[in-house]
């Protein structure tokens, strides 16, 4: 049953209390927090697994994976966060010599946290992990549109952090639009560049500074001086990851005209290999989270194969009523395609023909800065000529999606895929 609006009013006020009371600033406190947040963890991995299962039919490797990302930042943050919260001296000049300059390390205040529904878990309880160390009260908004998660929140984040700091609401657009309404100190957003536009509007109104994290597409340049069996296993396993809805995901590939074929042919035999020639009945591979974006996904597919330029390669398959989509790759995409219109999400690959690397920075720089971009090639020439002439959130060479794991490293958009950063310090 979704929160009523009379109760998110006075969970905002109760938590604004307690902020004010300054109990979140005792450190104890919060390592308290962080350290309920890991026996939780760890004592009911088994009821997040089985929550994804059911809201995405998530694989058991799958979901462990995106536990695991929690317990590493949950025990970065226990062990470190007396540290960062000490005040830092400043650099003294002439006329404060004698003086102490120091920066202060004070938490915001009331912070609303608001989870997509493609990670549901990791992605609610990796920020609250950066509020909760920065000694933040939290609003905590699981996604409805993945139940089973949400679900497992409502009946577990009460009876593991102190309620007086930390509250979980439900609901769908009704609520979060008066959620949206109230006056908190920063809003942590994750899902689509259409809804963070609202996000940063409504809170606009109000000057509350925001951390965006949406999306975009992402694109890969592959090289011809690469292996083409490596690469396009490595390429298969990034895209179908949770069917492709990652925001990371790789979402197009551009492949150099000397290695196209071989890439496409190799990309064919991953896949094969990966979910065999009836993906459907793979274990390993999960669903499309509804049937709307089911009917989103399978409406972009057929309009990119009512063009006669452009080749099904691989895949193409789908059962509305088991939320199934085939891994699949198109090639002969052009620029102005309907697979090149919007942020795939899914596990639909256009590939694209270019001459070099040169054309491949073209088409990157002509559209909105992603948030990830993928460089596969041997040379550090080419590799570094394409970041240094591109701009993107997150890069990664010769790998895929591994950039969302590392502690010590900032993660976040830029322009249209996202503001702000966050994980390990940089949440903080």
């Amino acid at each position: 049953m979704p929160t009523s609006l009379l109760h998110l009013e006075e969970a905002v006020t109760d938590l604004r209390n307690t902020f004010d009371s300054n109990k979140t600033k005792d450190v104890s406190w919060r390592k308290e927090q962080l350290s309920r947040l890991y026996q939780f963890l760890e004592k009911q991995e088994h009821l997040m697994t089985q929550a994804l299962k059911k809201d995405l039919r998530r694989s058991d490797v799958e979901a462990s994976g995106e536990i695991a990302v929690l317990f590493n930042e949950c025990v970065e943050a226990y062990e470190n966060v007396a540290e960062w919260s000490k005040s830092q001296s400043c650099r003294k000049s002439l006329a404060t010599l004698t003086d102490r300059v120091e920066t202060r390390m004070e938490p915001l205040g009331v912070v609303l946290i608001i989870a997509p529904w493609n990670y549901p878990i990791q992605l609610l309880l990796g920020p609250l992990i950066a509020a909760i160390s920065a000694g933040c009260c939290v609003v905590l908004k699981p996604s409805e549109i993945a139940p089973a998660a949400e679900s497992l929140f409502l009946e577990w984040i009460p009876k593991v952090f102190d309620s007086s700091a930390i509250r979980i609401v439900s609901g769908g657009v009704r609520e979060t639009t008066r959620l949206l309404e109230l006056k908190f100190d920063h809003i942590f957003y994750t899902g689509s560049g259409q809804i963070g536009k609202i996000v940063m509007a409504a809170a606009a109104k109000q000057l509350t500074p925001v951390t965006l994290e949406l999306g975009g597409k992402s694109p890969v340049y592959v090289h011809h001086d690469v292996d083409p069996i490596i690469a396009g296993r490595r390429l298969a396993w990034a895209k179908t990851i949770n069917a492709g809805q990652v925001c990371i995901a790789p979402d197009y590939v551009m492949v150099h005209t000397r290695l196209y074929k071989p890439m496409i042919e190799s990309l064919k035999s991953a896949l094969t290999e990966m979910f065999t020639l009836d993906p459907q009945k793979s274990p390993e591979y999960a669903r499309i989270i509804n049937k709307q974006h089911m009917q989103r996904l399978l409406n972009v597919l057929m309009r990119q194969l009512a063009l006669g330029h452009c080749k099904l390669e691989i895949g193409g398959e789908s059962d509305l009523n088991d939320k199934f989509i085939a891994p699949t790759v198109v090639s002969g995409v052009r620029l102005s395609d309907p697979f090149m219109e919007d942020e795939i999400f899914g596990p639909l690959l256009g590939v694209i023909e270019v001459k070099d690397e040169n054309e491949a920075i073209s088409i990157i720089r002509g559209r909105e800065r992603p948030l990830a971009l993928y460089i596969i090639t041997e040379s550090k020439t080419v590799a570094n000529k394409i970041l240094d002439n591109t701009i993107s959130g997150v890069s990664m060479v010769n790998d895929y999606i591994l950039n969302m794991i590392v502690e010590e490293m900032p993660f976040g958009g830029v322009g249209a895929s996202g503001m702000g950063s966050y994980h390990g310090h940089h949440g903080f």
